[in-house]
């Protein structure tokens, strides 16, 4: 029976903990990068996907794991998510080949997508009235919290007992949420199965798969397969137009996707996501492996970005209904810019005051997805609300993804054509793993003795970490205009007013 007021009823809380769990897992192993850099001798594409594995994978999923959440059972689909989460977390740590490491995150990334459409289904399903607005809020502060948290745990991990523990540190909550959620949930009832429009949502994940290969392999191996991705991407985003216009019941509902509503949001979501995965990617490498902290205390120096993410993103609502939600997102975008900046500064030896400014006004992006998600979702009628929700997490996992691929190619081409001078005399293995990474440079520079290349390797990181970092600005910017001019200056909901639908 749903709790219609009072006290949250029990199944919330293993609910709230696998999405804690989910987020926690999704920045954990940014703080894991320079030490798997340097131990395993990873690549830079090796690093990028042992980040991206866990959201493409979801993200391919997602949409396919809400129908069978419907089909097949939501506790059922729960339980199922939470196991295989569970079990790849665990093998995680336990392997020392980097191949297997990426194999591993990607099962994390199924488990992860059978699991969040049907806890969030759940959480609807075991509350009601005032208890329900109140789970659904604490549903999706765990997110948040789970991003502030997880380099801090993991960074404590790693600093305690090595980067293996890192991927340990999700295991005991999922344990703990597993077998609450076996206990607690209610059985599975029949639900109405709808129309899957499973042709759609195969090229989605078909086309956003390939182009993401294709990113992430451009800068280190750029060989035929990455034409070839590039390829399949194109073939099958335009195989989706052609037959999203011929399906009875499309996933993009052409009437929806036209609107101004639905389309910047949801673009607005997508890049805030790129910025935000890019910025785990750079940032974690760049203070441990530039500026020298340890893993724990490279969590701590980045903590209040997450701080202020959080804060912003709590805070979202309150200002958007004093200033409105389209002007207060564009200032958000413009102050994020101007952190990247400042963030961009600071070098090899920076002033750690403006540094840290930097670095906390990026936070301030987190009011964009809090605002722009519920206007995207609210373009859907609410028998389709949770197709717009799958749409909108799938933008949050590719853009996630995209934003790893896109700023880590960045980097790496910019360390590649600055490195390569102090590689000279090297053997050739030598040579491939110090122009492949910083960490790889760092541990040839230890082994080998050569003169400067540590130097130069920090330097040529410096270099590409900053040029990353100034197109990011660039692309808020122009993102902000586009919110500026395209939004409406009170947006309350998706479809409440005509005048905002696409010519």
């Amino acid at each position: 029976m749903p709790q219609k007021s009072g006290r949250l009823p029990l199944p919330v809380l293993p609910l709230s903990l696998t999405y804690l769990a989910v987020a926690l897992n999704m920045t954990i192993a940014s703080v894991a990068l320079p030490t798997i850099s340097t131990e395993l001798s990873a690549t830079a594409d090796q690093l990028a996907w042992i980040v991206n594995a866990t959201p493409m994978t979801s993200a391919a999923f997602i949409l396919f794991a809400g129908a069978w959440s419907d089909r097949l059972g939501r506790k059922r689909m729960l339980l199922l998510g939470n196991v295989i989460f569970l079990v790849s977390a665990l093998l995680s740590g336990m392997t020392n080949s980097v191949e297997i490491l990426i194999l591993l995150r990607a099962l994390t990334g199924l488990g992860s997508a059978l699991a969040m459409p049907s806890a969030m289904a759940l959480t609807f399903d075991v509350t009601a009235g005032t208890s329900q607005r109140t789970a659904v809020g604490i549903m999706g502060g765990t997110q948040a919290i789970g991003a502030l948290l997880g380099p801090l745990v993991g960074g404590a991990a790693l600093v305690t007992f090595g980067w293996h523990a890192a991927f340990w540190s999700v295991a005991p909550m999922l344990a703990l949420a597993l077998v609450m959620n076996v206990i607690w949930l209610p059985k599975d009832k029949p639900a109405e199965v709808r129309a899957m429009d499973n042709g759609g949502a195969t090229l989605t994940a078909v086309a956003g798969v390939a182009f993401l290969y294709a990113a992430v392999s451009a800068a280190s191996s750029p060989d035929i397969w990455v034409w070839v991705s590039i390829g399949v991407g194109i073939v099958a985003s335009a195989a989706l137009v052609w037959w999203e216009r011929r399906v009875e019941q499309p996933l993009f509902d052409p009437a929806i996707v036209k609107r101004r509503t639905f389309l910047i949001p949801t673009l607005t979501v997508f890049l805030v996501q790129f910025t935000l995965g890019g910025l785990l990617f750079l940032n974690t490498q760049y203070v441990q492996l530039v500026l020298g902290f340890s893993a724990l205390a490279a969590g701590l120096f980045l903590m209040p970005a997450l701080l202020m993410w959080t804060a912003s993103s709590a805070t979202a609502g309150v200002t958007a209904k004093r200033f409105g939600a389209r002007n207060v997102t564009a200032v958000a975008l413009l102050v994020t810019g101007i952190g990247l900046v400042l963030t961009s500064s600071g070098g090899r030896s920076p002033f750690y005051p403006l540094l840290i400014l930097g670095l906390v006004l990026t936070g301030v992006m987190g009011v964009a997805p809090a605002l722009m998600t519920h206007t995207s979702v609210s373009n859907y009628p609410d028998e389709r609300r949770s197709v717009g929700s799958a749409i909108n997490s799938m933008a949050v996992r590719f853009g996630l993804a995209f934003g790893v691929a896109g700023y880590g190619t960045l980097l790496a081409v910019r360390y590649q054509s600055r490195v390569a001078g102090a590689t000279q005399g090297l053997s050739a293995q030598d040579r491939y793993d110090a122009t492949e990474s910083l960490g790889g440079a760092l541990n040839v520079a230890q082994r080998s003795d050569v003169a400067g290349l540590a130097n130069t390797a920090r330097d040529a990181f410096v270099s590409g970490f900053q040029l990353a970092l100034i197109v990011a600005a660039i692309v808020l910017a122009v993102l902000a205009v586009i919110v500026w001019r395209g939004l409406p200056a009170r947006l309350d909901s998706g479809n409440s007013d005509s005048s905002e639908v696409a010519a």
